[in-house]
């Protein structure tokens, strides 16, 4: 790789930050103004480095150790953590908006993802691309009050995090899914792109996709109109687009394009079972977490047509061929995310069985050990067992029986101290602040998943730091070797089979349980 005479530095600032006032272990750091070394500004600045070489053109991004993560509240108002999430002098090569597909507007809506256009020079990949489209705009606090201004279609971005130091290192790559359903949320986000996670040896790529009708609309026009006979299901071929990108360019950024490991949480646990079971994505990973979405599903082709149909007259289209799929492309995002919205719509957005990118449900794929072969995660948190877990339980012993990679699972029930005198469970979520070493901020929740009458001071511990080393050290070997226990730890976690369906309760400390399938009631913190 050419990497001569391009190295361009650019201080954009430095942020002073308060010590933290528990003891925290190794992982972890804060800092005071006294504590900052004033001669090393990559503490807190930012600097271009020497571009790296992808398919498409040079990039260049930013280098951080260390992080403070801002968001509002249920009240809308914006706070700024006081403390810093990540090592600091351990730095990350952070580079954000790489575009991994051409700008799917115009008439390129509703179609597969293209390639990008190669361009000439040096791309600075220092901003986030916009939020996907998505009702409503401005979006709720959890995501942040993202304007109109601040959404696109245009969104088929990356954003890559790498403790690589050379291009040859050949570290482990995560690329993580948002939640959010299939029809709101972003990786757009400081948060999503932190450096704790990274700083254990993996190489972090977060994906901006289409998202609800924009992302996963079938229509009987779009149908005609393929190649293959298929429509809908245009997100999810964006995330394997998004996978080929990491196949041909991340060893570049340090990575190993033969141990890819695709995570992701709610929304984005059931975009992680998709790709499982879908023949497009064969090949371009090779392990696999879903955290909280085990989804199951897949809507008939024609039924997911007729929604199309449906959301088309309520934009007033009648036609359901060629000329009203052009009408329907004509419309702004803004006229077809809102429609979705409207009552009765008759459209909802869903995976599509087109027999192409999915041939059948998720469910009947897993049924007949035909998902990809590969050692698999699945997870609840506490609050989230019911009645209805001993059917994913037992979906996963057929999984079991039918590949010969191992598969995985936990129920996350860790709560800090002050809620869990509040009678909290482990909420939807509560694992994935542990897993990027941000449980100094998870009151970021109040008024979203958690009810806004909680105290702000979620009571945290020692313990609620120490079980958010474990999430990261063992996901990181997870990522690694396709095991997930971690010796340093000293958690030893068998395999889920028949007949102990063994699976972890992660609390303090982490317990191995047998009988995941007798689980009906939402499990209590420890």
């Amino acid at each position: 790789m050419n990497r001569k005479g391009i190295l361009r530095f650019k201080l954009i600032g430095v942020v002073l930050a308060l010590a933290l006032a528990v003891t925290i272990p190794a992982g972890y750091a804060a800092a005071t103004e006294e504590d900052y070394d004033w001669g090393r500004d990559h503490h807190f600045g930012f600097y271009i480095i020497d571009p790296i070489k992808t398919d498409a053109g040079y990039v260049s991004g930013t280098m951080i150790d260390a992080i403070k993560v801002r968001w509002l509240d249920f009240q809308y108002t914006l706070h700024t953590s006081a403390t810093l999430i990540g090592e600091i002098g351990k730095e990350l090569r952070v580079y954000r908006g790489i575009p991994y597909a051409a700008p799917p507007v115009g008439n390129l809506r509703w179609k597969p993802p293209q390639p990008v256009t190669p361009w000439e020079g040096i791309r600075e990949c220092t901003k986030f691309c916009p939020m996907a489209a998505q009702y409503p705009f401005p979006e709720s606090f959890f995501w942040g009050a993202i304007p109109e201004s601040g959404m696109s279609e245009d969104v088929l971005y990356l954003n890559v995090v790498t403790p690589a130091k050379k291009e040859n290192e050949r570290l482990p790559v995560m690329v993580f899914f948002h939640g959010g359903g299939l029809t709101t949320g972003s990786n757009s986000y400081d948060g999503y792109n932190a450096p704790p996670l990274p700083q254990h040896g993996v190489v972090w790529v977060t994906i901006q996709h289409r998202i609800g009708a924009i992302g996963y609309l079938a229509h009987p026009a779009l149908t005609a109109e393929s190649p293959q006979g298929a429509s809908g299901n245009y997100g999810q071929l964006d995330l394997i687009a998004a996978l080929k990108w990491v196949q041909k360019n991340i060893a570049a950024f340090g990575g190993d394009p033969h141990n890819v490991t695709i995570i992701g949480q709610s929304g984005g646990g059931a975009k992680v079972n998709f790709l499982m079971a879908s023949p497009l994505a064969k090949g371009l990973f090779h392990r696999a977490v879903c955290q909280s979405g085990f989804s199951t599903g897949g809507t008939a082709l024609a039924t997911a047509e007729q929604g199309g149909v449906n959301l088309a007259a309520k934009l007033g289209i009648s036609d359901p061929g060629p000329n009203g799929l052009a009408a329907l492309r004509a419309k702004s995002w803004q006229e077809i995310v809102t429609a979705t919205a409207i009552p009765g719509s008759g459209y909802s957005t869903g995976f599509t069985v087109d027999n192409w990118s999915l041939t059948d449900t998720i469910g009947n794929i897993f049924r007949a050990g035909m998902q990809h072969d590969v050692p698999y995660m699945a997870s609840l948190a506490g609050a989230e067992v019911t009645a209805a877990t001993p059917a994913m339980a037992n979906l996963l012993l057929t999984m079991s029986d039918n590949q010969h990679s191992n598969i995985y699972v936990y129920v996350f029930t860790q709560v800090p101290e002050g809620w869990k005198s509040q009678g909290v469970y482990g909420w939807h979520g509560s694992d994935v602040s542990s897993m990027w070493g941000e449980e100094a901020t998870i009151n970021l929740f109040l008024g979203a998943l958690l009810p806004a009458t909680l105290t702000p001071d979620p009571g945290l511990t020692e313990k609620d730091f120490w079980v958010s080393e474990f999430m990261m050290s063992m996901l990181a070997h997870f990522a690694a070797t396709g095991n997930p226990s971690v010796k340093h730890l000293g958690v030893k976690w068998p395999a889920y089979k028949n007949p102990q369906q063994y699976y972890l309760d992660i609390g303090y400390r982490p317990l191995v349980n047998p009988g995941f399938s007798t689980l009906t009631t939402k499990q209590p913190p420890r």
